[in-house]
């Protein structure tokens, strides 16, 4: 009986249904986990698409559980953003500042954003490919969250790509404002024109630093 009462315990405990007192430890992770699930589903779906009841669901809680963590959905949507932003250039930070030829490896790192792995996997890819169009019919708020995430980006590829004719500043926003316009004109004819698709990746490679192999490889699969 007392092993069926504590796994009752622990169910309730994990969809929110109960009014013990989690530690600030599971809390913060159950938060997390809203997040991740939160982050995926907007970029695949869309922010306005997606329900509190939907992402709920598929973090494995209940729908009153959401209030314990987010006053609103747009406070969600917010945060989400900001997480999405540290998920993804964190990544980027640390294996370009621990490198030992930084200029190198940021370089590969945004021919990675280029690769066909990264324009068919929208659920886990970088949120400035996945996010903008949504983000552009959001409050004020959720716009400054993606602005925040731009700019440690644009600050990162100032800092380790040289500039030729402008600040490093201005070649930094030109240099993302090119990735993200070829992954989404990517992205949006991907099945209706994969040919297209493909070559928008090869043509923006070489604008960022050299033809990666897996685009030119992918294309002749393609269209074998």
């Amino acid at each position: 009986m007392d092993v069926a009462h504590h796994r009752c315990q622990e169910l309730f405990l994990k969809c929110g249904r109960t009014r013990v007192r989690l530690t600030k430890k599971q809390a913060a992770q159950n938060r997390d986990e809203i997040l991740e699930a939160a982050t995926r589903l907007f970029k695949t779906q869309g922010i306005d698409n997606v329900s509190v009841a939907d992402l709920m669901n598929a973090a494995g809680f209940s729908h009153g559980g959401f209030y314990n963590h987010f006053e609103s959905k747009a406070e969600l949507a917010v945060e989400a953003i900001r997480y999405a932003f540290d998920q993804s250039f964190n990544e980027l930070e640390a294996s370009v500042v621990g490198n030992d030829e930084p200029s190198g490896a940021l370089t590969n790192a945004l021919l990675n954003y280029l690769a066909p792995e990264h324009r068919d996997e929208t659920s886990g890819g970088c949120p400035t490919g996945s996010l903008p169009v949504d983000v552009s019919r959001q409050p004020c708020e959720a716009q400054v969250a993606f602005a925040d995430g731009l700019e440690r980006y644009i600050d990162l590829i100032s800092r380790f790509q040289s500039a030729t004719g402008s600040s490093s500043r201005q070649n930094a926003i030109a240099t993302l404002s090119t990735l993200v316009g070829a992954i989404i004109l990517s992205r949006a004819v991907k099945r209706g024109r994969p040919e297209l698709s493909d070559e928008i990746l090869e043509a923006t490679s070489p604008r960022i630093g050299r033809s990666p192999p897996v685009v030119a490889k992918e294309r002749r699969r393609r269209s074998a």
